[in-house]
Protein backbone atom coordinates (compact mmCIF):
# COMPACT_ATOMS: atom_id res chain seq x y z
CA UNK A 1 0.00 0.00 0.00
CA UNK A 2 2.84 2.32 -0.93
CA UNK A 3 4.10 2.61 2.65
CA UNK A 4 0.93 4.19 4.05
CA UNK A 5 -1.08 2.64 6.91
CA UNK A 6 -3.92 0.21 6.29
CA UNK A 7 -7.07 2.28 6.77
CA UNK A 8 -9.58 0.24 8.78
CA UNK A 9 -13.25 0.84 9.48
CA UNK A 10 -15.92 -1.09 11.38
CA UNK A 11 -19.45 -1.63 10.15
CA UNK A 12 -21.45 -2.08 13.36
CA UNK A 13 -19.83 -2.70 16.71
CA UNK A 14 -22.36 -4.80 18.57
CA UNK A 15 -20.47 -8.11 18.57
CA UNK A 16 -16.74 -8.66 19.24
CA UNK A 17 -15.74 -5.23 17.91
CA UNK A 18 -14.20 -4.19 21.23
CA UNK A 19 -11.32 -6.69 21.34
CA UNK A 20 -10.66 -6.35 17.60
CA UNK A 21 -10.41 -2.58 17.88
CA UNK A 22 -8.17 -2.85 20.92
CA UNK A 23 -5.67 -4.97 18.97
CA UNK A 24 -5.81 -2.92 15.78
CA UNK A 25 -5.51 0.48 17.45
CA UNK A 26 -2.07 -0.53 18.77
CA UNK A 27 -0.81 -1.82 15.41
CA UNK A 28 1.49 0.83 13.87
CA UNK A 29 0.53 -0.37 10.39
CA UNK A 30 -3.14 0.51 10.97
CA UNK A 31 -5.05 3.78 10.83
CA UNK A 32 -8.50 3.50 12.36
CA UNK A 33 -11.01 5.44 10.26
CA UNK A 34 -13.99 4.87 12.54
CA UNK A 35 -17.15 2.92 13.33
CA UNK A 36 -20.55 3.21 11.64
CA UNK A 37 -23.96 1.65 12.08
CA UNK A 38 -26.88 1.15 9.73
CA UNK A 39 -29.87 3.48 9.95
CA UNK A 40 -33.02 2.10 11.46
CA UNK A 41 -31.38 -0.40 13.81
CA UNK A 42 -32.67 -0.70 17.38
CA UNK A 43 -31.46 2.04 19.69
CA UNK A 44 -29.32 -0.35 21.75
CA UNK A 45 -27.33 -1.32 18.64
CA UNK A 46 -26.63 2.32 17.92
CA UNK A 47 -25.57 2.96 21.52
CA UNK A 48 -23.35 -0.13 21.66
CA UNK A 49 -21.62 0.74 18.39
CA UNK A 50 -21.01 4.31 19.54
CA UNK A 51 -19.68 3.00 22.84
CA UNK A 52 -17.01 0.80 21.23
CA UNK A 53 -15.94 3.73 19.05
CA UNK A 54 -15.47 5.92 22.12
CA UNK A 55 -13.55 3.24 23.99
CA UNK A 56 -11.22 2.77 21.03
CA UNK A 57 -10.83 6.53 20.71
CA UNK A 58 -11.81 6.42 17.06
CA UNK A 59 -14.34 8.40 15.06
CA UNK A 60 -18.06 7.81 14.92
CA UNK A 61 -18.86 7.86 11.21
CA UNK A 62 -22.10 9.44 9.95
CA UNK A 63 -23.08 6.48 7.77
CA UNK A 64 -22.12 3.03 6.54
CA UNK A 65 -21.27 4.65 3.21
CA UNK A 66 -18.47 6.51 4.99
CA UNK A 67 -17.19 3.25 6.46
CA UNK A 68 -17.13 1.61 3.02
CA UNK A 69 -15.73 4.47 0.95
CA UNK A 70 -12.77 2.95 -0.97
CA UNK A 71 -11.14 6.36 -1.15
CA UNK A 72 -10.94 6.44 2.65
CA UNK A 73 -10.98 2.77 3.68
CA UNK A 74 -8.84 -0.22 2.73
CA UNK A 75 -10.27 -2.84 5.08
CA UNK A 76 -13.72 -3.04 6.69
CA UNK A 77 -14.64 -5.28 9.62
CA UNK A 78 -18.23 -6.54 9.88
CA UNK A 79 -19.08 -6.81 13.58
CA UNK A 80 -22.87 -6.79 13.64
CA UNK A 81 -25.02 -9.54 15.10
CA UNK A 82 -24.56 -12.74 13.02
CA UNK A 83 -27.83 -12.50 11.10
CA UNK A 84 -26.57 -9.33 9.35
CA UNK A 85 -23.09 -10.65 8.53
CA UNK A 86 -23.74 -11.90 5.01
CA UNK A 87 -25.69 -8.88 3.79
CA UNK A 88 -23.19 -6.38 5.17
CA UNK A 89 -20.23 -8.36 3.80
CA UNK A 90 -21.77 -8.37 0.32
CA UNK A 91 -22.43 -4.64 0.53
CA UNK A 92 -18.83 -4.00 1.55
CA UNK A 93 -17.37 -6.12 -1.24
CA UNK A 94 -19.51 -4.36 -3.80
CA UNK A 95 -18.06 -1.06 -2.62
CA UNK A 96 -14.56 -2.33 -3.44
CA UNK A 97 -12.94 -2.61 0.01
CA UNK A 98 -11.28 -5.63 1.61
CA UNK A 99 -13.50 -7.30 4.19
CA UNK A 100 -13.11 -9.30 7.38
CA UNK A 101 -16.36 -10.74 8.75
CA UNK A 102 -16.84 -11.77 12.35
CA UNK A 103 -17.70 -15.45 12.63
CA UNK A 104 -19.87 -17.03 11.38
CA UNK A 105 -19.73 -15.63 7.86
CA UNK A 106 -23.48 -16.25 7.59
CA UNK A 107 -26.22 -17.99 9.52
CA UNK A 108 -27.52 -20.02 6.57
CA UNK A 109 -25.71 -21.91 3.84
CA UNK A 110 -27.67 -20.07 1.15
CA UNK A 111 -26.42 -16.75 2.51
CA UNK A 112 -22.86 -18.07 2.63
CA UNK A 113 -23.12 -19.01 -1.04
CA UNK A 114 -24.32 -15.49 -1.84
CA UNK A 115 -21.21 -14.12 -0.11
CA UNK A 116 -19.06 -16.49 -2.16
CA UNK A 117 -20.75 -15.34 -5.35
CA UNK A 118 -20.11 -11.70 -4.46
CA UNK A 119 -16.45 -12.43 -3.72
CA UNK A 120 -15.86 -13.77 -7.21
CA UNK A 121 -16.52 -10.31 -8.65
CA UNK A 122 -14.94 -8.34 -5.81
CA UNK A 123 -11.78 -6.26 -6.19
CA UNK A 124 -10.53 -7.10 -2.71
CA UNK A 125 -10.43 -10.10 -0.40
CA UNK A 126 -12.97 -11.35 2.10
CA UNK A 127 -11.88 -13.31 5.16
CA UNK A 128 -13.56 -14.46 8.38
CA UNK A 129 -12.42 -14.43 12.00
CA UNK A 130 -11.02 -17.83 12.98
CA UNK A 131 -8.57 -19.54 15.35
CA UNK A 132 -6.27 -21.32 12.89
CA UNK A 133 -3.33 -19.13 13.90
CA UNK A 134 -3.33 -20.64 17.38
CA UNK A 135 0.34 -21.46 18.17
CA UNK A 136 -0.62 -24.86 19.59
CA UNK A 137 -2.58 -25.73 16.44
CA UNK A 138 0.26 -24.59 14.18
CA UNK A 139 2.84 -26.59 16.16
CA UNK A 140 0.74 -29.72 15.90
CA UNK A 141 0.27 -29.24 12.16
CA UNK A 142 4.07 -29.16 11.82
CA UNK A 143 4.28 -32.44 13.76
CA UNK A 144 1.71 -34.00 11.43
CA UNK A 145 3.53 -32.76 8.33
CA UNK A 146 6.83 -34.10 9.66
CA UNK A 147 5.29 -37.55 10.09
CA UNK A 148 5.87 -37.77 13.83
CA UNK A 149 2.34 -39.09 14.43
CA UNK A 150 2.05 -41.28 11.34
CA UNK A 151 -1.26 -41.09 9.56
CA UNK A 152 -4.10 -39.22 11.32
CA UNK A 153 -6.82 -41.74 12.16
CA UNK A 154 -9.10 -40.10 14.72
CA UNK A 155 -9.56 -36.74 16.46
CA UNK A 156 -11.41 -35.75 19.63
CA UNK A 157 -12.17 -32.03 19.69
CA UNK A 158 -13.69 -30.02 22.53
CA UNK A 159 -14.60 -26.35 22.66
CA UNK A 160 -16.42 -25.17 25.76
CA UNK A 161 -17.28 -21.74 27.09
CA UNK A 162 -17.69 -21.25 30.82
CA UNK A 163 -21.08 -19.90 31.85
CA UNK A 164 -19.51 -18.13 34.82
CA UNK A 165 -17.89 -15.72 32.33
CA UNK A 166 -21.05 -15.21 30.27
CA UNK A 167 -21.69 -11.66 31.49
CA UNK A 168 -18.17 -10.51 30.58
CA UNK A 169 -17.58 -12.48 27.38
CA UNK A 170 -20.93 -11.80 25.66
CA UNK A 171 -22.00 -8.19 25.11
CA UNK A 172 -25.72 -8.97 25.39
CA UNK A 173 -27.35 -12.38 26.02
CA UNK A 174 -29.63 -12.04 22.98
CA UNK A 175 -26.63 -12.00 20.67
CA UNK A 176 -26.15 -15.67 21.58
CA UNK A 177 -29.58 -16.99 22.53
CA UNK A 178 -32.03 -15.01 20.36
CA UNK A 179 -32.23 -16.72 16.93
CA UNK A 180 -33.34 -13.44 15.34
CA UNK A 181 -29.89 -12.10 16.19
CA UNK A 182 -27.67 -15.17 16.51
CA UNK A 183 -29.23 -17.38 13.85
CA UNK A 184 -28.96 -20.41 16.14
CA UNK A 185 -27.41 -21.70 19.32
CA UNK A 186 -23.95 -22.74 20.42
CA UNK A 187 -23.65 -25.27 17.60
CA UNK A 188 -23.61 -22.37 15.15
CA UNK A 189 -21.47 -20.31 17.49
CA UNK A 190 -18.66 -22.80 18.17
CA UNK A 191 -18.67 -25.78 15.79
CA UNK A 192 -16.98 -23.80 13.02
CA UNK A 193 -13.85 -23.40 15.18
CA UNK A 194 -13.65 -27.17 15.56
CA UNK A 195 -14.18 -27.91 11.88
CA UNK A 196 -11.47 -25.39 11.02
CA UNK A 197 -9.06 -27.18 13.35
CA UNK A 198 -9.88 -30.61 11.95
CA UNK A 199 -9.46 -29.48 8.35
CA UNK A 200 -6.27 -27.60 9.20
CA UNK A 201 -4.64 -30.55 10.95
CA UNK A 202 -5.66 -33.26 8.48
CA UNK A 203 -6.20 -31.50 5.15
CA UNK A 204 -9.35 -33.61 4.80
CA UNK A 205 -12.97 -32.67 4.16
CA UNK A 206 -15.96 -33.80 6.22
CA UNK A 207 -18.19 -36.29 4.39
CA UNK A 208 -20.80 -37.22 7.02
CA UNK A 209 -22.27 -35.69 10.18
CA UNK A 210 -24.37 -36.99 13.05
CA UNK A 211 -25.29 -34.61 15.86
CA UNK A 212 -27.20 -34.47 19.14
CA UNK A 213 -27.96 -31.24 20.98
CA UNK A 214 -29.50 -30.14 24.25
CA UNK A 215 -30.21 -27.16 26.46
CA UNK A 216 -28.60 -28.58 29.56
CA UNK A 217 -27.10 -25.63 31.43
CA UNK A 218 -28.68 -22.31 30.50
CA UNK A 219 -32.35 -21.48 31.11
CA UNK A 220 -32.03 -18.68 28.57
CA UNK A 221 -31.12 -21.12 25.83
CA UNK A 222 -34.02 -23.41 26.69
CA UNK A 223 -36.48 -20.52 26.82
CA UNK A 224 -35.42 -19.41 23.32
CA UNK A 225 -35.44 -22.94 21.93
CA UNK A 226 -31.72 -23.07 21.11
CA UNK A 227 -29.04 -25.50 22.22
CA UNK A 228 -26.26 -24.77 24.67
CA UNK A 229 -24.40 -28.05 24.06
CA UNK A 230 -23.85 -30.46 21.20
CA UNK A 231 -22.01 -33.70 20.51
CA UNK A 232 -21.13 -34.24 16.86
CA UNK A 233 -19.64 -37.24 15.06
CA UNK A 234 -17.79 -36.52 11.82
CA UNK A 235 -16.73 -38.89 9.08
CA UNK A 236 -13.82 -37.51 7.06
CA UNK A 237 -12.27 -38.56 3.79
CA UNK A 238 -10.28 -41.81 3.75
CA UNK A 239 -12.15 -43.23 6.74
CA UNK A 240 -10.76 -40.81 9.32
CA UNK A 241 -13.19 -40.17 12.20
CA UNK A 242 -13.75 -37.33 14.65
CA UNK A 243 -15.89 -36.56 17.67
CA UNK A 244 -16.66 -32.98 18.68
CA UNK A 245 -18.15 -31.58 21.88
CA UNK A 246 -19.14 -27.92 21.97
CA UNK A 247 -21.15 -25.91 24.40
CA UNK A 248 -21.62 -23.18 26.94
CA UNK A 249 -21.46 -25.05 30.22
CA UNK A 250 -21.57 -24.00 33.86
CA UNK A 251 -17.83 -24.40 34.40
CA UNK A 252 -15.54 -25.25 31.49
CA UNK A 253 -12.56 -27.49 32.37
CA UNK A 254 -10.10 -24.62 32.43
CA UNK A 255 -9.34 -21.44 34.32
CA UNK A 256 -10.37 -18.97 31.61
CA UNK A 257 -13.60 -18.11 29.77
CA UNK A 258 -13.11 -20.86 27.19
CA UNK A 259 -11.45 -24.24 27.06
CA UNK A 260 -10.24 -25.71 23.76
CA UNK A 261 -8.48 -29.04 23.36
CA UNK A 262 -7.84 -31.59 20.62
CA UNK A 263 -6.53 -35.12 20.83
CA UNK A 264 -5.17 -36.38 17.51
CA UNK A 265 -4.61 -40.14 17.29
CA UNK A 266 -2.22 -41.20 14.56
CA UNK A 267 -1.03 -44.55 13.31
CA UNK A 268 2.31 -44.09 15.08
CA UNK A 269 1.60 -41.64 17.90
CA UNK A 270 -0.77 -39.08 19.32
CA UNK A 271 -0.75 -35.41 20.21
CA UNK A 272 -2.84 -33.24 22.52
CA UNK A 273 -3.49 -29.65 21.46
CA UNK A 274 -4.34 -27.17 24.21
CA UNK A 275 -4.55 -23.46 23.40
CA UNK A 276 -3.64 -22.57 26.99
CA UNK A 277 -0.54 -24.76 27.28
CA UNK A 278 2.24 -24.39 28.17
CA UNK A 279 1.25 -22.46 31.26
CA UNK A 280 2.59 -21.51 34.66
CA UNK A 281 0.36 -22.63 37.56
CA UNK A 282 0.30 -20.35 40.59
CA UNK A 283 -0.80 -21.78 43.93
CA UNK A 284 -1.95 -19.50 46.73
CA UNK A 285 -3.35 -16.01 46.74
CA UNK A 286 -6.74 -15.15 45.31
CA UNK A 287 -7.87 -17.31 43.64
CA UNK A 288 -6.13 -20.21 45.32
CA UNK A 289 -5.07 -21.61 41.94
CA UNK A 290 -4.48 -19.63 38.78
CA UNK A 291 -2.98 -20.47 35.40
CA UNK A 292 -0.87 -18.08 33.37
CA UNK A 293 -0.43 -19.39 29.80
CA UNK A 294 2.98 -18.68 28.34
CA UNK A 295 2.41 -16.02 25.69
CA UNK A 296 -1.03 -15.11 27.02
CA UNK A 297 -4.59 -16.42 26.92
CA UNK A 298 -4.93 -18.92 24.08
CA UNK A 299 -8.04 -17.37 22.55
CA UNK A 300 -6.58 -13.86 22.71
CA UNK A 301 -3.28 -15.01 21.19
CA UNK A 302 -5.00 -16.80 18.30
CA UNK A 303 -7.03 -13.65 17.57
CA UNK A 304 -4.04 -11.32 17.82
CA UNK A 305 -1.95 -13.48 15.49
CA UNK A 306 -4.74 -13.73 12.93
CA UNK A 307 -5.32 -9.97 12.90
CA UNK A 308 -1.57 -9.44 12.61
CA UNK A 309 -1.61 -11.77 9.61
CA UNK A 310 -4.59 -9.99 8.01
CA UNK A 311 -2.95 -6.58 8.31
CA UNK A 312 0.31 -7.97 6.94
CA UNK A 313 -1.46 -9.45 3.93
CA UNK A 314 -3.36 -6.19 3.36
CA UNK A 315 -0.06 -4.32 3.32
CA UNK A 316 1.24 -6.78 0.72
CA UNK A 317 -1.94 -6.63 -1.35
CA UNK A 318 -2.62 -10.34 -0.81
CA UNK A 319 -5.53 -12.32 0.59
CA UNK A 320 -5.26 -13.84 4.08
CA UNK A 321 -4.64 -17.58 4.32
CA UNK A 322 -8.19 -18.22 5.57
CA UNK A 323 -10.78 -17.55 2.91
CA UNK A 324 -14.47 -17.86 2.25
CA UNK A 325 -14.06 -21.42 0.99
CA UNK A 326 -12.86 -22.37 4.49
CA UNK A 327 -15.70 -20.52 6.20
CA UNK A 328 -18.23 -22.06 3.84
CA UNK A 329 -16.87 -25.57 4.51
CA UNK A 330 -17.36 -25.04 8.24
CA UNK A 331 -20.88 -23.69 7.80
CA UNK A 332 -21.77 -26.66 5.58
CA UNK A 333 -20.88 -28.99 8.45
CA UNK A 334 -22.93 -26.86 10.87
CA UNK A 335 -25.87 -26.98 8.45
CA UNK A 336 -25.54 -30.77 8.19
CA UNK A 337 -25.42 -31.02 11.99
CA UNK A 338 -28.68 -29.10 12.37
CA UNK A 339 -30.28 -31.29 9.69
CA UNK A 340 -29.02 -34.36 11.52
CA UNK A 341 -30.58 -33.18 14.79
CA UNK A 342 -33.91 -32.61 13.05
CA UNK A 343 -33.91 -35.93 11.17
CA UNK A 344 -32.02 -38.05 13.72
CA UNK A 345 -29.99 -39.34 10.81
CA UNK A 346 -26.52 -39.02 9.36
CA UNK A 347 -26.32 -36.11 6.92
CA UNK A 348 -23.75 -35.04 4.35
CA UNK A 349 -22.51 -31.44 4.14
CA UNK A 350 -23.89 -29.71 1.06
CA UNK A 351 -21.25 -28.98 -1.55
CA UNK A 352 -20.74 -25.55 -3.01
CA UNK A 353 -22.22 -25.09 -6.46
CA UNK A 354 -19.39 -22.85 -7.64
CA UNK A 355 -15.63 -22.72 -7.41
CA UNK A 356 -13.43 -21.09 -4.82
CA UNK A 357 -12.90 -17.39 -4.33
CA UNK A 358 -10.77 -14.81 -2.55
CA UNK A 359 -7.20 -15.96 -2.72
CA UNK A 360 -7.86 -19.51 -3.91
CA UNK A 361 -4.69 -19.39 -5.95
CA UNK A 362 -2.70 -18.99 -2.75
CA UNK A 363 -4.48 -21.81 -0.91
CA UNK A 364 -6.14 -21.41 2.47
CA UNK A 365 -5.34 -21.94 6.11
CA UNK A 366 -7.49 -25.03 6.46
CA UNK A 367 -7.50 -26.27 2.90
CA UNK A 368 -3.86 -25.65 2.05
CA UNK A 369 -2.99 -29.08 3.38
CA UNK A 370 -5.64 -30.91 1.38
CA UNK A 371 -3.27 -32.20 -1.26
CA UNK A 372 -0.68 -33.10 1.36
CA UNK A 373 -3.35 -34.70 3.53
CA UNK A 374 -4.63 -36.77 0.63
CA UNK A 375 -1.10 -37.84 -0.17
CA UNK A 376 -0.34 -38.72 3.46
CA UNK A 377 -3.48 -40.72 3.98
CA UNK A 378 -4.80 -41.71 0.57
CA UNK A 379 -1.70 -43.63 -0.46
CA UNK A 380 -2.10 -45.91 2.52
CA UNK A 381 -5.89 -46.25 2.59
Amino acid sequence: MSGRPVRVSFVSGVRHAGPYLEILRHDPRVELVGVAEEPGVPEWMLRDSQHVARRAETAWLPSVDDALDPDRVDLAFICSEPTRHARLAITAMKRGVNVVVDKPVATTLDDADLVLDAARDARGFCSVINRTHSPALRRTRRYVDAGYLGLPRHLDVEFLASGRHFSTSVERPGLVIDPALSGGGELLNFLGYCVDAVRYLTGLEVESVYAMTGALFGAGHADRGVEDTAVVSLGLEHGVTCTVTVGRVAFAPGLGPTSSSIRLLGSHGHAVVDDDKPAVLRYGGHPALSAHPVGGDGSAVALRLFLDHVVGRAVEGRAPDYGLADARAGLAVIDAAYRSVASRAVCAPAKSAGGTADGAAEGSAAGAGSAAGAARIGVHS
